[in-house]
């Protein structure tokens, strides 16, 4: 059984985020020895720009601030 939820580490505390496959407009702006990696995905929580390979968070990084998600919609 496949799961989107991963741990963030940027995201912090001990629960998990909702990950999705990088997209076209992200996957050129990774780290340059992360390119060649076919399965990065990134955190989908409020303002997380962190990006990793699916079975392993020490190749991932951050993407650049354009590219951070939106804050969450006000209350």
């Amino acid at each position: 059984m496949f799961f989107k939820d991963k741990h963030c580490p940027t995201c912090g505390g001990s629960g998990t985020q909702v990950f999705r496959p990088l997209n076209e407009k992200e996957r050129p702006t990774v780290a340059p020895e992360h390119r060649r990696l076919t399965d990065l995905w990134r955190c989908t929580a409020p303002g997380c720009r962190w990006y990793q390979r699916w079975s392993k968070q020490s190749e991932g990084g951050r993407l650049p601030e354009e590219l951070k998600n939106p804050e969450a919609d006000p209350v």
